[in-house]
């Protein structure tokens, strides 16, 4: 049924490096320049793994010390829980929209340099929230968070990308595991270390200005991949990437409308989860020090245990899935333990770091499960724009959820959190639900595709692949002969809905909510 709208495995996540040009060769096939990476010498793939990884560090730890240090941003600038939801979710609200317009352009032309702009938009960012701190600015902070937003959902695009490009032919699900790992390293560092800073310095505002700092570490990383990129390849330069852009192809934005109902279900699932995992994240160390008790520092210790597990387990979640599959099952074991955890921490006092810890688990198994998945459903073509409407669903997600957040706790008696709790719970049982559902069709429909080990998806992928190579070197977009249903409008149309609730509440509440503290 959907057999020619799948991706080989390794090829899930389109690349972003521009191959090199030469008067002979410019017009080859895309894939001469994806061999070229693909097969460089292991110092070269060692030095990109490692800078490439690095790239989002500074985003990843700038926007957990902001939610590490919420309750010293309402006290300073004066505004409650549902204008800090404002501030949280004015980094997800931008990113409503550039992942799916960085994700054309990666699928159109690509760009190596484009990691460096986007970089530059996140130190940028950090800068103007740690001047907003300084000067105590609601608004300033809102414009920072906004451009650190913009930087922030690009990178990780462009990371993902990036990888895909080198360790296409091997090793990629464990790379993908590696960069999570590391963005979660980096995510709990921040938490961690934010409120100790705050306290050791006198001053809460030298937490933003550690951010900024490593902001400017992973501009330096940057740089170090771009120089490796352009080493091995010889003449990369401006010039060469303009030839470039005239020979690639139009992008058909219509095909979009014939992307597979599995792809939608999963974007539907990951606009549920992320939104439960990202506002969760937002809360935890206030939850946990109004919940459990203790001091600011100690609260954040504790909840810097949600980010544990994603640093060890993903990598080892890549080895497995490459294997053995099963990625709707571990998917499921993701949303079983986030309704343990959401049990544990609102109606139980055993210790947080417990709930954490589950909540931890399912922060590991959930996004590699359905990053790999999408890979398989749609083709290499519009890898980038399933990417990017894949990330732009988390971030509706996470807009709305954010807010309504704030909603719930400032109307909830002493400013609790057992509304926010239950509003979590309903939330991970839902998505348990859909991915039930998901696990059900995909055996009727895809003949269990999403759980094959490796002997058996690589075969079937190899042959989707080679139908997909065939279409392109006659020119034919991958989706030629696929019919377009009505269905398609129905998915489209429900997520332009929610990309609207999402803005709406935005400018609602950060232009009429209650200022006081």
């Amino acid at each position: 049924m959907s057999a020619p709208l799948e991706k080989h495995e390794l090829d899930y996540i389109k690349d972003e490096t521009p191959e090199p040009i030469n008067e002979q060769h410019h017009e080859n096939k895309r894939s001469e320049g994806d061999a070229e990476l693909a097969n460089a010498p292991w110092q070269y793939k060692l030095i990109a793994l490692t800078t490439a990884l690095l790239l989002p560090v500074g985003s990843h730890f700038s926007a957990s010390a902001l939610s590490a240090m919420k309750k010293q941003i309402k006290a300073n600038l004066l505004i409650d829980n549902t204008r800090y939801g404002v501030i949280a979710s004015s980094v997800s609200i931008i990113n409503t929209i550039f992942p799916i317009v960085g994700g054309i352009f990666i699928d159109m032309f690509g760009s190596v340099w484009g990691t460096l702009i986007v970089n530059i938009l996140v130190i940028v960012g950090s800068l103007l929230t740690a001047l907003a701190a300084k000067y105590t600015s609601f608004p300033l902070m809102i414009v920072g968070r906004v451009v650190f937003g913009i930087g922030s959902g690009l990178i990780v695009t462009m990371q993902e990308s990036l990888l895909s490009k080198w360790f296409r032919t091997q090793h990629l699900a464990l790379a993908i595991g590696m960069q999570l790992s590391i963005s979660r390293l980096a995510t709990f560092l921040g938490t961690l270390v934010a409120n100790p800073i705050a306290k050791a310095t006198g001053d809460w505002v030298w937490s933003f200005w550690l951010s900024f700092i490593i902001c400017g570490f992973s501009i330096g990383m940057n740089l170090v991949y771009a120089l490796v990129v352009k080493r091995l390849r010889g003449n990369v330069v401006t010039k060469d990437e303009l030839v470039k852009l005239k020979v690639k192809k139009t992008f058909n934005w219509r095909s979009v409308l014939k992307f597979p109902v599995y792809f939608w279900h999963i974007a539907l699932i990951e606009f549920i989860f992320a939104a439960v995992w990202s506002s969760f994240q937002t809360i935890s160390t206030e939850f946990v020090q109004k919940h459990f008790g203790g001091s600011d520092s100690l609260a954040g210790y504790q909840a810097s245990a949600s980010q544990v597990v994603p640093i060890v387990a993903t990598p080892l979640l890549g080895l497995f899935m490459d294997s053995f599959g099963h990625r709707v099952v571990i998917l499921l074991i993701s949303a079983i333990f986030l309704i343990l955890s959401t049990i544990l921490l609102g109606w139980t006092y055993v210790s947080p770091v417990v709930g954490m810890v589950f909540y931890s688990i399912s922060l590991a198994f959930g996004p590699i499960s359905m990053i790999t998945s999408i890979g398989m459903i749609l083709p290499s073509d519009y890898i980038g724009t399933g990417l990017g409407i894949y990330k732009s669903s988390n971030n509706v997600g996470t807009t709305i959820l954010d807010i309504i957040v704030g909603v719930v706790q400032d109307n909830t008696a002493g400013q609790a959190y057992t509304g926010v709790m239950i509003l979590f719970l309903i939330l991970s049982c839902i998505g348990f639900g859909l991915i039930s559902f998901l696990w059900l069709t995909q055996r009727i429909y895809l003949k269990g595709l999403l759980e094959m080990g490796r002997k058996k998806r690589t075969e079937r992928m190899k042959e989707l692949n080679d139908r997909e190579i065939a279409l392109a070197h006659q020119g034919l977009d991958s989706y030629t002969g696929t019919l377009q249903s009505v269905l398609g409008y129905v998915y489209v149309g429900l997520f332009v809905v929610c990309l609207l609730v999402a803005w709406v509440l935005f400018f609602v509440y950060a232009a009429n909510g209650n200022v006081s503290a």
